[in-house]
């Protein structure tokens, strides 16, 4: 039985997605990489790699109009270069609720 509360993302939204992205950094001058989000509603992490006023002046413009909503996961400083970790998921309207333990920061809301 499996333990996710949404279906998985299709493979068609993640290589889509994956291949706008991929797209958009070549001609922004930047260096993509994605991995495997860790919850149901990830469509995919994105590793962002290059200067870094460029990655985080175009960061944006990677992911606009894409359908996924964004979140940055992770910002980090190498010897080589500026390394921005971002996890793309599901829009929020399309992910059902779940427990504490599945949720990121940003989806708890706000606190009084």
């Amino acid at each position: 039985m499996s333990r996710r509360h949404v279906p998985p993302v299709p493979p068609l939204l993640t290589a889509r997605v994956q291949r706008a992205v991929t797209e958009r950094a070549r001609r922004l001058h930047l260096h993509v990489g994605f991995g495997e989000g860790r919850r149901a509603t990830d469509v995919c992490l994105a590793v962002v790699k290059g200067e870094r006023a460029l990655v985080l002046r175009h960061a944006a413009d990677l992911f606009e109009g894409l359908g996924v909503d964004q979140e940055v996961v992770r910002a980090s400083q190498t010897p080589e270069a500026f390394e921005l970790m971002v996890a793309l998921m599901r829009p929020r309207a399309e992910r059902q609720r779940r427990g504490a333990e599945e949720r990121r920061a940003s989806e708890l809301g706000d606190v009084d």
